[in-house]
């Protein structure tokens, strides 16, 4: 397997890094104890996990050389207590590397778990270590005794104000690091210009008004508000940045004229800020985050293409909270959809201006309690609504074309007689009288029956789309099954029940032959022409009439129910259907405010109920 040089270099470059800063922590170790056996803070550790985090097990090697090798070249039995800290420490940064496929400091849960881990492992090293001294020096020490604790907050101090800090600076010298930093923590020089400006000015506060306090604990805590203020305008990496240098320059300030007393507190308050720096950065970059995108999509939806707003329901009247450019172009033309969403709280299709053609979405807003808020989406759809016009005219004539042959056939079995009998008329009107008016009356309705089909195939060739008062549905129905009814085999027939003689609906004659071509074709592909179709209308129900068209064929399977609808899906062979006659079924009725619903499975037959929109007072 090659070697990648360019990440060998990377980890050696790393490794450099590491062991100089550790060797400096231990040599300048002295200025972090503000009293005899306490160290503020203890850095180290926090340097060995972000080692460990930012180059996984390839640092494992590096975290057992022990600090005092590096600072004077010489090891003593104390130099043993490198092993418990490089086990613990880097089996740490191994399992946070594996739970987090990107940074630990990238996301607050990240930053939770890294707390919580980091607890959990300091409490163990404590123990660990505290027993690897008692058998090191034979003699018992007791954990819970004030010297102890005092190691356990430097240690969990150290863990959580350096390790994020150190673990940017390792990102900033690597330049091809094997685990990707993210926004929240790179070093920048305007992070590390605003973090030490507001850590001097916070100190130099500090500094002057400590007297004026009842107790140098409450003067440390003064200190948490700098670093609150650092995550909510900056972010993590300045947060965590600015709690690391008040604390460092806090710990110079009070070295050497600290109360003993009051050591505890300090480190107490170096373990709250170093928290605090974690959990406000995180914060503070989760809100500057959700600022970010809510721009972006603010910026979107201002530059979308269609007109979308959110409307609120008062108890008069229905207002417009948010609108983008689009939505307010349309605003002279929704007072009448606006009006009728105070009755309803969901509507879709088209609505008819003086010069454009509308296409309305409105929905309840998915947090809005009772649908509240409504989410409101419109767009022009008047060029498309033409196009799809000529197409249909187009799709009309070629169907004529497809009946032209059943026409002809009818067309000349009924001027048969009409030929026959006008010259069997002639001979037999003076031979014999009384033959002629039965001649007559067989012409004449022979004749009625050729004007009949002329009128039907004209009404379904025009391009006529004027509804008026709406279209007489049981007529147009009725009219379209015996235009289609000479096309078809003798083997497939075609019921119509009705439940109410007449219904006017929001439909042309056009688009009604549309929708019953299609289905009939689709029942009559499924039945393998010898079957039947049912077609039935039923009453007026709350402004909409129910038409149900239902076949005894196979049925139509579950899987294929979901996406029977769309356009190009189709259960037939291959070159017997397009997959489009239901999706124009569909577009026809949602643009009239209607729909169709698919209700049987296999093996039914399949039964669709269409939804159609009445123009009854």
């Amino acid at each position: 397997m090659p070697v990648n040089r360019s990440r060998l270099l990377s980890l050696l470059l790393a490794a450099l890094v590491y062991l100089a800063l550790k060797a400096l922590l231990y040599r300048v170790a002295g200025l972090f104890d503000v009293a005899p056996n306490a160290s503020a803070w203890y850095p180290p550790i926090g340097l060995m996990l972000a080692f460990a985090l930012h180059s996984g097990w390839a640092a494992i090697p590096f975290l057992f050389v022990p600090s005092d090798l590096l600072a004077y070249g010489v090891i003593n039995s104390f130099s043993l207590l490198i092993i418990p800290q490089a086990i613990i420490v880097g089996a740490t940064g191994l399992v946070l590397r594996r739970w987090f496929a990107s940074d630990v400091f990238s996301t607050s849960k990240g930053v939770g778990t890294f707390i919580t881990v980091a607890l959990i492992s300091v409490s163990a090293l404590f123990v660990i270590s505290t027993a690897t001294v008692q058998v090191i020096t034979a003699r018992h020490i007791s954990i819970t005794d004030n010297i102890n604790f005092a190691y356990w907050l430097g240690d969990m101090s150290g863990v959580l104000l350096c390790t994020p800090v150190f673990l940017a600076l390792f990102h900033l010298f690597n330049r091809q690091p094997t685990w990707k930093s993210t926004s929240w923590l790179p070093l920048t020089a305007s992070t590390l210009m605003r973090s030490a400006g507001l850590a001097a000015a916070a100190l130099l506060i500090w500094f002057l008004l400590r007297n004026l306090l009842s107790s140098p604990a409450s003067s440390f805590f003064l200190l948490i508000l700098p670093i609150a203020v650092a995550g909510f305008l900056w972010g993590f990496g300045a947060s965590t940045l600015t709690a690391f240098l008040v604390n460092l320059g806090l710990v110079l300030l009070v070295r050497g004229v600290l109360d003993t007393r009051d050591v505890v507190d300090l480190q107490v308050f170096m373990l709250a800020a170093g928290a605090t720096g974690l959990l406000l950065g995180a914060l503070g970059s989760t809100r500057m985050e959700l600022l970010g995108r809510n721009a972006h999509l603010v910026r979107a939806i201002e530059e979308a293409p269609l007109g979308i707003a959110l409307l609120q329901h008062q108890p008069a009247k229905l207002n417009v909270v948010f609108a983008n450019p689009i939505f307010l172009r349309f605003i002279p033309d929704a007072t009448t959809i606006l009006q009728r969403l105070q009755q309803i709280h969901e509507f879709e299709g088209d609505v008819p201006t003086s010069e454009r053609m509308l296409h309305w979405t409105i929905k309840p807003a998915s947090a809005s309690p009772q649908g509240e808020t409504l989410i409101a989406i419109v767009r022009d759809v008047t060029e498309q609504r033409r196009r799809e016009h000529a197409e249909q005219h187009q799709r009309r004539m070629v169907a004529i074309g497809e009946i032209a042959g059943g026409m002809a056939h009818e067309l000349n079995n009924l001027l048969h007689p009409i030929i026959n009998l006008s010259q069997q008329a002639r001979k037999d009107a003076i031979a014999k009288p009384e033959r002629l008016g039965k001649a007559l009356s067989i012409i004449e309705e022979s004749a009625r029956g050729s004007a009949q089909l002329v009128r039907q195939v004209l009404s379904f060739a025009r391009n006529d789309e004027e509804i008026g008062g709406g279209t007489e549905l049981v007529a147009a129905l009725r009219d379209s099954i015996a235009l289609l009814t000479s096309t078809l085999p003798p083997t497939f027939t075609i019921t119509l029940t009705h439940d109410v003689p007449s219904a006017l609906v929001n439909l042309t004659r056009t688009e009604i032959s549309q929708i019953v071509t299609n289905l009939v074709v689709n029942a009559l592909d499924a039945t393998d022409q010898r079957g039947r179709l049912t077609i039935h209308v039923g009453q007026l129900v709350d402004g909409s009439v129910t038409a149900t068209f239902e076949d005894n064929g196979p049925g139509i399977s579950a899987e294929d129910a979901e996406r029977i609808m769309e356009p190009f899906f189709t259960t037939k062979p291959h070159g017997r259907g397009t997959g489009l006659g239901l999706a124009v079924v569909r577009d026809l009725l949602l643009r009239r405010n209607g729909s169709i619903k698919l209700v049987t499975q296999a093996p039914q037959g399949a039964c669709f109920v269409l939804s159609i929109q009445s123009t009854a007072e």
